[in-house]
């Protein structure tokens, strides 16, 4: 399968923006999914991607649809 050019380094941009947002650390996102720190700046940074649970999880946390959080993602890579 193909893979999409840039997609975990918009997914991080966008999930770190998100999470700015809402006024959340890293650590305190990833305690709200059942995760580490480490899980939250490795996705941000781009050198992750998370699995569907996570992305679901994360946009939860973060007050964002899952189509929302898409969306966000796809007009980056535009």
């Amino acid at each position: 399968m193909k893979k999409v050019s840039g997609l975990p380094k918009a997914f991080g941009k966008v999930i770190a923006e998100a999470r700015t947002r809402q006024g959340l650390s890293q650590e305190q996102l990833a305690e709200a999914i059942g995760s580490t720190n480490v899980y939250i700046s490795l996705l941000e940074n781009g050198q992750r991607q998370p699995s569907l649970n996570a992305t679901l999880l994360l946009a939860r946390e973060l007050t964002l649809t899952p189509e929302e959080l898409v969306a966000s993602v796809s007009a980056l890579l535009r």
